[in-house]
């Protein structure tokens, strides 16, 4: 038995027991409400409808089947495929872990979309790397009204709450923008009359006697006559295949009538013709796409189709791309990153009009060989030749034509060659240091929402499990909560801050030293690498903190509660711009250090930024072997400074100390 079957069957029971309602009611509720022509009419039997079959498969199928993206924005204004970004392959390929693809997750949600009135998508996994897309049921998902935080849905027959964040959710119609309504429930009447008239039509063929004319006789006839000649007509002439034959009715002088029920002239094909641009109308499709041509010429249909991606397609795609830019990221991701679904493939006219649209574009200096093959589908030209931009001579500036360059770029024709010449390296980590000012906002939202999750669930402890007398307890406490659930905070906060900012810094690393080596594999083992040792440290300075002031005042008079607040204070004005400072240096030398080592670089440079500190002074120039220390561990005490800066661990590359903003390049 089906789980629909299953489902059926319990909630019938249920009913019968507590309403007065028979089988067959209860049957008539599963079907739909009644409409005025007699049908009942729900979001699965309207499918019945070759109108609405056609409507539903040509919109979700060619939404489905568009190119769709995740752009990364450029400084310059420009984008560029985010390839690297863990949901690219989920949002193009494969949604989930199971045997779906993305076209069937797209195709899916849009039928749910416009028959049920809401796309649920489930966002399962805390970090990018092991996130999924689980497309959920629209006639068991629903939110939650005590608690607009969270969904309730159903999943392996439990019901099961999902937070407000964890679900991507697109209603059709809305009146709140929160819950949608289906095109199945405004448009009920309508179709219930287009299954009228289906119903009409296969009766009138199937069961009817249509005939051609009747041969009758003056008289009476007795029972029997009248019962035999019933069933006589009756095998004789019903049926279609039987329809139009002469029917012999018993009497006297026999006596012939022709008889005229043409279904055409009964209107019974224009209602049906109707109903097809009726449901047209319902779905925001020309006629023309649902087969219904009798308006459509030859001269009309090419504006009708991008009438079609202009009102119909355009404004669902774009609701589509908004509800994913808001799920997928957060608000400083979404500076950088965005969802795309490509529409320009369906706007293409034909060879001609292509042919000269390329023409002009390409001798204005607008586009590129590449560009054009790009919109063709087609592979770029090879050794950059389809980059060069074509201008007309009579119109190029003649200063520019003057300083052209004709030598060749030592740099471009010696890949493995690399930079040293200072102007140039001072360009590129300029480029390193501007990508991590851009995304400071990130570390900063990330350390203020750490930082409070963690002060608040402190000093929720002090105030549970710390006494005067035993702090046995408490230290129980803090060590399970950074155990448990802080590191599972911190993972779900810090995955995409450190998978962002990874993504913004290595290719840019990369390109820096000219090196076109495949690193992705290497660099996503860094990547997880470095976020564990980024949640670690955090843990074990926060953890350590807290035990180091319960162990230092124990066997005192101070109140050890009073001190741990007193800290936690300090922590909630001090520690988020500390992360903040301390973070975004250390993850830029961190990412940009492996990829020069990977890349085979041997040497690093340290430099100065601004006005320094004595001890980045000292450090300003020096070059190491890539797997050696700037700074031993130990005291440093470099000329011009009071005391020595103590370094608790070898520091391979900076931050050396608190507030330091130092940073280094690849060295010849």
């Amino acid at each position: 038995m089906s789980i629909k079957a299953r489902i059926a069957k319990t909630a019938s029971r249920l009913l019968r027991y507590f309403l007065p309602w028979d089988e067959e009611e209860f049957q008539a509720f599963l079907a739909g409400p009644m409409t005025k022509s007699g049908n009942r009419v729900n979001e699965v039997s309207s499918l019945n409808i070759s109108a609405i079959y056609s409507a539903i498969t040509i919109i979700a199928g060619t939404i489905a089947s568009l190119p769709r993206r995740i752009y990364k924005r450029l400084p310059d204004g420009g984008k560029i495929p985010a390839v690297d970004h863990p949901l690219f392959d989920r949002l193009y390929n494969k949604p989930n872990s199971s045997d779906m693809t993305a076209w069937s997750w797209i195709f899916s949600q849009i039928v749910h979309k416009y028959l049920w009135g809401n796309w649920y998508t489930y966002i399962k996994g805390d970090s990018y790397r092991n996130r999924e897309f689980i497309p959920l049921l629209p006639d068991r998902t629903y939110l939650d009204l005590e608690n607009t935080n969270k969904y309730i849905t159903n999943i392996d027959g439990k019901e099961t709450n999902i937070l407000r964040r964890k679900m991507l959710h697109i209603p059709h119609f809305s009146f709140n923008g929160k819950t949608g309504f289906g095109v199945i429930h405004f448009a009920r009447e309508s179709l219930g009359i287009s299954m009228a008239l289906d119903e009409f039509a296969a009766r009138f063929f199937s069961n009817g006697a249509n005939n051609g004319g009747v041969v009758t006789y003056e008289g009476k006839m007795d029972e029997a006559d009248l019962k035999r000649i019933s069933a006589d007509f009756n095998k004789k002439y019903s049926g279609l295949g039987k329809s139009h034959n002469t029917v012999f009715l018993g009497g006297k002088s026999p006596k012939f009538e022709k008889l005229d029920s043409d279904a055409e002239k009964a209107q019974a094909l224009q209602s049906r013709q109707f109903s097809v641009v009726e449901v047209a109308r319902w779905m925001n499709l020309p006629p023309h796409i649902l087969k219904e041509l009798s308006r459509a010429t030859f001269s009309n249909i090419e504006q009708q189709s991008t009438e079609l991606v202009m009102y119909s397609f355009l404004p669902l795609v774009t609701q589509i791309e908004q509800a994913m830019n808001l799920s997928f990221f957060d608000d400083e991701e979404r500076k950088d990153y965005f969802v795309k679904f490509e529409l320009k493939g369906l706007l293409r006219g034909d060879l001609a009009a292509r042919t000269n649209f390329y023409t002009a574009m390409l001798d204005r200096g607008i586009f590129n060989g590449n560009d054009v093959l790009e919109l063709e589908d087609m592979n770029p030209q090879p050794d950059g030749l389809g980059d060069i931009y074509m201008v007309p001579f009579n119109m190029q500036n003649k200063e520019a034509i003057k300083k052209v360059k004709t030598e060749p770029d030592p740099v471009r024709n010696n890949p493995s060659r690399i930079i040293t010449d200072t102007r140039t390296k001072k360009r590129s980590a300029n480029l390193r240091r501007k990508i991590t000012n851009q995304l400071i906002p990130r570390f900063r939202n990330y350390g203020n929402e750490i930082v409070s999750f963690e002060v608040e669930n402190i000093r929720a402890l002090v105030k549970e499990h710390l006494t005067e007398r035993d702090s046995s307890d408490f230290k129980t406490e803090i060590t399970n909560f950074y155990r448990d659930e802080f590191r599972e905070r911190i993972t779900e906060l810090a995955g995409p801050l450190i998978n962002g900012y990874s993504g913004a810094i290595i290719p840019v690393s990369q390109d820096e030293i000219n090196s076109e080596m495949d690193i992705t594999s290497m660099m996503d083992e860094f990547e997880r690498e470095y976020l564990n040792y980024f949640i670690s440290r955090h843990i074990n300075s926060s953890r350590g903190q807290i035990l180091g002031l319960v162990k230092d005042n124990t066997d005192t008079d101070a109140l050890i509660d009073e001190i741990i607040l007193e800290r936690m204070s300090e922590w909630e004005a001090k520690r988020p711009e500390k992360i903040v400072m301390r973070e975004s240096i250390r993850a830029e030398s961190a990412f940009a250090r492996n990829v020069f080592l990977v890349c085979g670089i041997s040497k690093l440079v340290s430099y100065s930024v601004g006005k320094s500190c004595p001890y980045c002074n000292a450090l300003d120039g020096v070059v190491i072997g890539i797997e050696d220390s700037f700074l031993p561990a130990g005291e440093f005490q470099p000329e011009g400074a009071d005391e020595p800066l103590t370094v608790s661990s070898p520091k391979k590359h900076p931050p050396y100390h608190d507030g330091c903003d130092c940073g280094i390049n690849p060295e010849k």
